[in-house]
């Protein structure tokens, strides 16, 4: 069967801006519905399957600001990424703008690669962020049933939360140069260490379960920077570096305890003990216990792998790296827990090898 096409509604009074937007929006796959002004683009949204919206916000009959501010306040519309188009100059109307709620914007005369990047992404996020409401719809409706269905229906509900968890993991893997063995290891070692600092029973399960989604963000990066081959030029690695609010962003739609603890993950993994790490440049005990623990065995699992790009470490070397950098990269006592445990991190890799 072959795939619909996305399609995106270009709210925009000026004719040429919606030639030039359509013409790159056409060469990139996606199906584009035109709209003068607001009141045309609602009209369209009642009646249309939309997946974007890009909105003017200097329009007649009804400007972007008005029309925004509807499209957000109405559920049925609402989780539709929406970008503003400004001129690079009005820093003030894009700054209205987001707060009228829209999710992104983007400048006039647009960069084509820029341009194609942020609408791949936005309906990438778009369709994630519907999948986990409509999962939060199923749980509405379940707490109006009767006591013993509802205990059922929460049993499905939890597994089914982690069948999505495993689902966008895989997701995940299919664009990235890494295994699906990996992920699990990372699973298995993180709920290992965590186990040895104390956590109950529960939190060890979560934490096997979440820490495989530690790179669900990357599923937002395009392919010619995570599939390089080589090393990442500074620009590049800037983009890079987005998986990790990208993949925050997916997984915080919704607070289970297994979520919260992915977002968080996914969030913190890359932060360094010193300070110097991202997205947020914590330090110390600032950076969460969880994302402390998958950032030692994630580091300590891709050294000793394979991949298109390099060569896999020796065990000895890659435990070297990790002690140089406890107290730098990684935090200490976790460095200090994994070495004490390092016999059973070892049986988990032997255990779970690459096919």
């Amino acid at each position: 069967m072959e795939r619909m096409m996305d399609s995106v509604l270009l709210c925009d009074d000026e004719l040429m801006n919606r030639k030039v937007a359509s013409k790159i929006l056409n060469k990139e796959g996606f199906n584009v519905i035109e709209a003068q002004n607001g009141k045309e683009a609602i009209e369209i949204l009642n009646t249309q399957k939309v997946d974007l919206i890009l909105m003017d916000l200097m329009m007649p009959v009804m400007d972007g600001y008005e029309a925004t501010s509807i499209i957000k306040n109405d559920e049925r519309f609402s989780t539709i990424p929406l970008i503003i188009i400004s001129a690079l100059s009005d820093k003030e109307a894009i700054n209205k703008g987001l707060k009228l709620g829209a999710n992104e914007y983007l400048t006039k005369p647009y960069d084509i690669v820029e341009f194609g990047l942020r609408v791949k992404n936005a309906i990438k996020l778009g369709a994630y962020q519907n999948m986990l409401k409509d999962h939060k719809k199923i749980l509405e409706q379940e707490v109006a049933k009767k006591t013993k269905e509802l205990q059922d229906a929460l049993i499905e509900i939890q597994k089914s939360e982690q069948d999505i968890i495993s689902i966008l993991g895989k997701t995940a893997e299919y664009r990235d140069n890494e295994t699906s063995a990996h992920t699990i290891r990372v699973g298995e070692m993180a709920a290992l260490i965590a186990r040895k600092f104390g956590w109950s029973s529960e939190d060890v399960e979560l934490m096997r379960l979440a820490s495989p989604m530690h790179d669900i963000g990357k599923i937002g990066i395009a392919d010619n920077i995570l599939l390089k081959p080589g090393k990442l030029d500074e620009s590049e690695f800037e983009i890079m570096k987005q998986h990790a609010v990208i993949g925050y962003s997916i997984l915080s739609q919704k607070e289970t305890p297994l979520l919260k603890l992915a977002a968080e993950i996914a969030h913190t993994h890359h932060e360094k003990y010193n300070g110097k790490g991202y997205p947020n440049a914590l330090i110390g005990d600032n950076i969460p216990l969880s994302g402390a623990i998958v950032a030692v065995v994630d580091v300590f699992d891709a050294l000793l792998s394979e991949r298109p790009y390099k060569k896999a470490f020796t065990l000895e070397k890659t435990l070297e790296i990790i002690n140089n950098d406890s107290g730098l990269h990684f935090h200490p006592k976790v460095v200090s827990i994994f070495m004490e445990s390092l016999d059973e991190i070892l049986e988990i890799k032997e255990k779970l090898q690459d096919v």
